[in-house]
């Protein structure tokens, strides 16, 4: 099973469109279609077959459901802005801009993570407590596999540092 979640991740994050193209506001479309186009389901439709989430449960599932992931959507958007700075400035980072970024990264889930435990506690009223940590662990899972989607177009660090300390070399070349 795990084998065909990767290739199913790897079969996706090959075919969709770059998230770090589009401006943040649309964040959330961007990681529906990331979704989408990893499971042929969107979000909604996941969380209410995984969790079993009867008829009765619903409207009072799905009220909870969209404001959980209308309250998500600002993080998203501002880890997406985040990556897009560092993506497009990555050459020019130096180590003040870099530790900034990732204090606001590491700031956007901690936070992050606050509002999961709020709603957790809603959630457990809602759907108890075997259903709302599946809940969790889908939304985990969900939110880990957008965010290797993006990462996979990011720079990596080392990369940097390894094209910084070629082009030094070079530099030193041309000038003796």
């Amino acid at each position: 099973m795990k084998h065909f979640r990767w290739l199913c991740l790897a079969t996706a994050l090959s075919m969709a469109t770059p998230v770090l193209g589009q401006d943040s506001t649309a964040a959330g479309a961007a990681e529906s279609d990331i979704v989408y186009q990893l499971f042929g389901k969107s979000r909604q439709d996941l969380f209410c077959t995984y969790l079993k989430v009867s008829r009765g449960e619903q409207p009072e599932f799905l009220d909870a459901f969209a404001e959980y992931e209308a309250e998500k959507a600002p993080f998203i958007e501002e880890r997406i802005g985040l990556l897009k700075v560092y993506n497009e400035k990555y050459a020019s980072l130096d180590e003040p801009m870099m530790n900034v970024l990732t204090r606001n990264i590491i700031r956007n889930d901690r936070e992050f993570v606050e509002l999961q435990t709020r709603f957790y506690r809603r959630m457990i009223k809602l759907l108890g407590g075997n259903r709302a940590a599946m809940f969790f662990q889908l939304d985990n899972y969900l939110e880990l596999s957008t965010r290797l989607y993006i990462q996979d177009d990011l720079p990596f660090i080392r990369e940097l540092e390894s094209g910084r300390k070629l082009a030094l070399a070079k530099l030193r070349a041309d000038i003796h």
